[in-house]
């Protein structure tokens, strides 16, 4: 039974990988543009392009991407005093495939 509940897991998993990719066709510059970036793989990539739907034009800057995901300082000010606040809730798909990537880009050579 186990092995068989594998081998159904094992369709299954192609069969979500097939319509994956199939839908992703539209965007194939973009993830190949995006899985450039070190540290970024296909998946990743795909991950990015899922979640922002590939167009970038709702974010007027790069911060306001980072704050959308969920990556940006949170701020706590109350009296003119500056507190830490942990960082905004956001896409939580997003922050971990960018947080899985900075981790990559971090241990690869031959990058800045």
């Amino acid at each position: 039974q186990i092995i068989d509940h594998i081998d159904y897991l094992d369709t299954a998993i192609e069969a979500l990988t097939q319509e994956i990719c199939e839908r992703l066709v539209p965007f194939e510059i973009g993830v190949a543009l995006v899985s450039s970036i070190p540290g970024i793989s296909a998946t990743t990539a795909q991950v990015i392009i899922a979640e922002t739907g590939g167009d970038m034009s709702k974010f007027p800057t790069a911060e306001h991407l980072c704050a959308w995901a969920g990556l940006a300082p949170a701020s706590y000010e109350s009296a003119g005093k500056r507190r830490s606040a942990g960082t905004r809730h956001g896409s939580t798909s997003l922050r971990r495939a960018m947080i899985e990537a900075a981790r990559a880009a971090a241990r690869s050579k031959g990058t800045y």
